[in-house]
């Protein structure tokens, strides 16, 4: 409209160029015989002319438009997530969202969007979207510059303001008693006949819960039941559990069941994982001279690996206990059991069993006990290790002096350093990696009389030896080429893998219930790592158990229902300010035909009209 004014006003002005004196005489003067044609004063119809053909000129160099601006269609789209046949058994709440959003396409294209945004040739019979994504759809409707109408049930994943012109129709849930379960936490390895602690999350949803009830059990196990007090509405509860592990070996599936009075939704009352019971530890300290050090450190090992350590101690020449039970154990048990290990951590004599290099199989720690002196030896901070984040902050002069080995440990850095007056510093704690295995020394005693003060220093020993435990098992030894990230997913999550060996490609095949999977890889399954890179990942899988076998072995895996069929709040984003997109802009008025022929003849009828006139 700007441009179309500028162009008139231009018009006027060249018009009145050329004709504002003419126009402006005493009535006949300076005229000829045909002063008037059909009763118009034929100086006014040749101005006119002259300002249509100059307006039209003028807007075609400014590029106005040919015509008003074309409203566009709002795009109409439903939320096609499951979220719609939670308690909905019916499914009456979904067929009223199918006619609202076909009543409002009015025969238009009506547009779906959840896992991905496609337009609804045939309405499924119901959603099994898996997200309630509205991100594409905004990104498609900004990019056509069209309005937006959205048929939901108000359980979007994101869109917390939506653009100017959105239209939003929520259809919530009535209020009902809906309780599920969000996440079930237990530790992936145990041994047999071991106590498994295990935390279930649950969640509420429109109304309050006076009681639930969580069920926890090993396949074919004894059951542990855990009781909650009233609930508030769209609150969650942690409750935990206690139970023994089946006495055998293997991937035992671990099950959580909720039970509620008058639940509507029971697809959201299971979860379950897999608990690998295994007689192989986490880390194994064997100590041929007990003392609190190697007690201290077995302690802090049990609270920072995800399954508990084994320690034993020889108590005399040949003579092996427990470290646990102080049960008599066999030396050739004890021998197996440093072997097998991921982490052994050898305190005392380390030639005890041969070399240290060929005792273990995995991380290897060695604890050298330190020498008795008359310099009292203190602790500080070494070079840039990969422990050094977590020992930042401690105050290395608050805590009690140490022992330190004759011989001072090497390594590719020094991670703890040791300084007395009137000496040069010692290394205390050194590392590295050798033929691509983590070995780390740590030469001192005394260390356990930081843990006994308590405070700032008990932490700084728990700090030190939870940072040795994360770099020395980083890296996970496993016969198995690749092991999933975790032993549950959800059914809307990709499956990660985490590679445990070198192998830059390793080929799966994935079963669930004794059937091979069908995915984009068929029966089987390629992972591609790229140097350095340890993850990859699968498509999702429907929910079930899933077996996947690779080189090494096998590895279970539980996929449980989607979120999406958990108890949620509805909420109504806000629509931003402003005016709604324009409509479609027309083509500039140089680009039509008409224009020039419409030019050439006011200019044509003008020259015309002036000769008619008698006008020069």
């Amino acid at each position: 409209m700007t441009r179309w004014l500028i162009a008139a006003i231009i018009g006027l002005m060249i018009a009145a160029l050329h004709y504002g004196r003419s126009l402006v005489r005493p009535n006949g003067a300076g005229t000829g015989t045909g002063a008037s044609l059909l009763g118009v004063d034929a100086r006014a119809l040749a101005a006119f002319l002259r300002a249509a053909a100059a307006t039209l000129v003028a807007a075609m160099l400014l590029g106005a438009p040919a015509a008003p601006s074309r409203p566009r269609h709002p795009l109409i789209a439903l939320d096609a997530s499951a979220s719609w046949t939670r308690g909905d058994r019916p499914g009456a709440r979904w067929a009223r969202a199918l006619d609202s959003a076909r009543a409002l396409a009015a025969g238009d294209t009506l547009w779906l969007f959840g896992d991905s945004v496609r337009a609804s040739r045939a309405a499924p019979h119901a959603p099994v979207d898996a997200h309630s994504t509205l991100g594409p759809m905004l990104e498609m409707a900004r990019d056509q510059s069209r309005a937006l109408v959205v048929v939901t049930d108000g359980e979007l994943s994101n869109g917390g303001s939506l653009p100017a012109g959105t239209r939003l129709t929520v259809l919530p849930a009535p209020p009902a008693v809906d309780a599920g379960l969000v996440s079930v936490v237990a530790q992936v390895r145990a041994a047999p006949g071991d106590t498994v602690p295990v935390r279930v999350t649950l969640r509420t949803g429109a109304l309050p819960v006076n009681e639930a009830t969580v069920t926890v059990a090993f396949a074919g196990g004894s059951p542990v039941v855990a009781r909650t007090g009233p609930v508030a509405a769209f609150s969650d509860r942690e409750l935990s559990a206690r139970l023994v592990a089946p006495r055998a070996e293997g991937e035992e599936l671990l099950r959580a069941t909720l039970a509620v009075a008058g639940d509507v939704e029971p697809r959201n009352d299971t979860l379950a994982t897999i608990v690998e019971v295994t007689r192989v530890p986490s880390a194994v300290l064997v100590s041929s001279s007990p003392d609190p050090d190697a007690r201290a450190v077995l302690e802090v090992l049990s609270g920072a690996l995800v399954a508990p350590p084994h320690g034993y101690y020889q108590v005399a020449p040949g003579a092996w206990r427990d470290a646990s039970t102080l049960r008599t154990v066999n030396v050739g048990d004890v021998r197996s059991a440093a072997a097998a290990a991921p982490l052994l951590v050898l305190h005392g004599d380390s030639m005890i069993f041969g070399a240290p290099a060929r005792s273990a199989r995995g991380a290897l720690v060695l604890m050298v006990p330190g020498d008795a002196a008359d310099a009292e030896w203190r602790a500080a901070s070494g070079d840039a290790s990969p422990l050094s984040s977590s020992l930042a902050g401690i105050s290395w002069d608050s805590l009690p002096p140490i022992e330190i080995a004759t011989a001072p440990p090497t390594g590719d850095w020094v991670a703890l350093s040791a300084r007395s007056p009137g000496l040069a510093s010692r290394a205390v704690v050194a590392g590295g990696e050798v033929a691509g295995r983590k070995r780390l020394v740590v030469a001192a005693s005394g260390l356990w009389r930081w843990r006994a003060r308590g405070g700032p220093a008990r932490d700084a020993f728990d700090a030190l030896w939870g940072a040795i435990a994360d770099w020395t098992t980083s890296a996970a030894v496993d016969a198995r080429a690749v092991l999933p990230e975790k032993r549950w997913f959800r059914a809307e999550e990709r499956i990660t893998w985490r590679r445990t060996g070198a192998d830059s490609l390793v080929a799966l095949q994935i079963r669930a219930d004794a059937a091979p999977v069908a995915d984009s890889a068929g029966r089987g399954v390629a992972l591609h790592f790229s140097g350095d890179d340890r993850g990859a990942t699968t498509p999702p899988l429907p929910p079930g158990r899933y077996t996947a076998t690779m080189r090494g072995g096998v590895a279970s895996f539980v996929v449980n229902a989607g979120t999406e069929l958990l108890p949620a709040r509805a909420v109504s984003p806000a629509v931003a300010g402003g005016a709604p997109p324009r409509g479609v802009p027309a083509p500039p008025l140089r680009e039509r035909w008409w224009a020039y022929v419409l030019v050439i003849a006011s200019l044509c009828a003008e020259w015309i009209i002036r000769r008619r006139a008698g006008l020069r």
